[in-house]
């Protein structure tokens, strides 16, 4: 093959592997799924949105208390993403809302912004005699400093139908305290449920549904189905104290 025809192929598919690589969404690569497979919005052609987030922990509980379930996370370093990439990945997955975070981690290291923006005037051979005042437009690309990087978080989320009770909850006692655990704990109350109605609490401790004990997720679950439709009382701990209320579910 003649060497010079050689070249320009190794150039096209060098250039074409670049752009792809470039093209890469971060968000994407980097997704973590943390819900069963193939969950997502209940809604056919979901409108997801993006949310600037503030605190992990504080968003979170929020989230769930709003009626929504956590679908999975991405995070990386990187510079400057504009927003729209990861809303991109929600919209594939189809989750509902996205909450993102930024942090810058580091100072630029190339000039100030208007060193840089006056590199480019004479780039432009905008500035023409030495020593001249010469006005000089900054723009949006001036303003951007590529070796900036910044942690980037965003995670996901599904908006849930009506709850039969309402309660998010883990599975109290793993590890060496099992033997000191009871119920299964509330980590969040979504707002009008059944539950947050009955006066359940985040941080109670549910340890019985109708007299009968429970002590796991799914013994939880299960009297809850099938008591659906029905009054219940709700045996739960409260700051080391047994307590009951009644709920409609």
């Amino acid at each position: 093959m003649n060497k010079s025809i050689f070249n320009l192929i190794f150039i096209v598919v060098f250039s074409i592997s670049t752009n792809l690589v470039a093209e890469e969404n971060l968000f994407e690569k980097n997704y973590v799924i943390q819900s069963p497979e193939g969950f997502k919005s209940f809604q056919q052609t979901p409108d997801t949105k993006i949310m600037r987030g503030w605190d992990k922990d504080t968003d979170n509980v929020m989230m769930l208390e709003n009626g929504y379930d956590f679908m999975g996370f991405s995070g990386f370093v990187s510079t400057n993403i504009p927003p729209a990439v990861a809303l991109e990945h929600g919209q594939k997955i189809k989750a509902d809302l996205i909450l993102i975070y930024d942090r810058q981690i580091n100072q630029g290291d190339r000039a100030s912004k208007f060193k840089q923006a006056r590199r480019k005037a004479i780039e432009e051979k905008r500035v023409k005699d030495f020593g001249k005042v010469t006005e000089i437009e900054i723009t949006e690309e001036d303003l951007v400093d590529a070796n900036v990087m910044y942690d980037f978080y965003a995670s996901y989320w599904v908006k849930l139908p009506k709850p039969t009770f309402g309660t998010h909850f883990i599975e109290l006692g793993q590890g060496e305290n099992r033997e000191n655990a009871e119920g299964v704990q509330v980590i969040a109350v979504i707002k009008g449920s059944a539950a947050a109605k009955a006066g359940i609490m985040r941080n109670d401790s549910i340890i019985s549904i109708n007299g009968q004990k429970v002590s796991t997720p799914d013994e939880l679950i299960s009297l809850i189905r099938k008591n659906k439709g029905t009054d219940i009382d709700v045996g739960y701990m409260r700051n080391g104290k047994a307590s009951q209320t009644v709920a409609s579910i």
